[in-house]
């Protein structure tokens, strides 16, 4: 945690940027709403959530940052040394940014109600489960990156691009029902898809958890599938080229 806390801008960014790009993006976001059916819309019921998303997969590149500069900065040797196993060392990587990224998410949330009008219409539980599952969802993404690659460079470049990709597909610019047809049954073989439904649900449609299970469901699937490739492919001694 306190390797985060010293260079906290990016995750600084990931909550300023959200909301001056959301700033521009409201107005078109209001227009399609209200198109699509729903008259009081302000566009923060799209933007917010979108915006969450999408700078949530971009931002995954702090995983990488963290275990890679380990080996930059020569000190992976010093961790293999102690008694800690290679799970004990994911683990005690990951979970600070769990947390970093759960608050990242509840601060955005909060400054789009309180900037932008966001209010969702259904559970709040279920929408803090949904960012809960999600933010797993992007750990153990994070954490397939460092396993699969063996160099910063790779794991942050395909980390960034195959994020926004994802993103973008799954609807955090434009709802994936307005997206061209060949993408949207592209749209349902990536997790964002899922989360942006999910939200849209709690957001605009009263949703309750039970209503928003099927995607919980799905969006758990895709961590675990992150995750056991992670676990697969990840060795302590695997030698890694990071950069300062």
């Amino acid at each position: 945690m306190k390797l985060v806390l010293t260079d906290p801008a990016p995750m600084i960014t990931t909550i300023v940027m959200p909301l001056l790009l959301g700033a521009f993006l409201i107005p078109n976001a209001k227009a399609t709403l209200i198109q699509r059916g729903w008259p009081h819309a302000t566009g923060s019921e799209h933007v917010i959530p979108g915006m969450a998303v999408l700078f949530a997969f971009f931002g995954i590149t702090m995983i990488g940052t963290l275990f890679f500069r380990e080996h930059a900065w020569g000190t992976w040797d010093r961790l293999r040394a102690s008694s800690a196993s290679s799970l004990d060392l994911m683990v005690g990587k990951l979970a600070p940014l769990y947390l970093c990224y759960l608050i990242q998410m509840a601060l955005l949330f909060t400054l789009g109600h309180f900037i932008f009008g966001y209010e969702p219409t259904g559970s709040l539980i279920a929408l803090g489960v949904v960012l809960v599952v999600l933010t797993t969802v992007l750990v153990c993404f994070g954490a397939m990156l460092v396993a699969v690659f063996a160099t910063m460079d790779q794991a942050l470049t395909v980390g960034s691009v195959a994020g926004m990709v994802m993103a973008g597909i799954g609807g955090a610019l434009a709802p994936a029902s307005t997206l061209p047809h060949w993408i949207q049954p592209i749209a349902k073989l990536v997790p964002p898809y899922w989360a942006l439904e999910a939200l849209e649900k709690i957001t605009l449609q009263s949703a309750k958890l039970r209503d928003v299970a099927m995607n919980i469901v799905v969006l758990l699937g895709f961590a675990a599938l992150f995750a056991i490739v992670a676990l697969l492919r990840f060795r302590a001694g695997d030698q890694k080229v990071g950069t300062t």
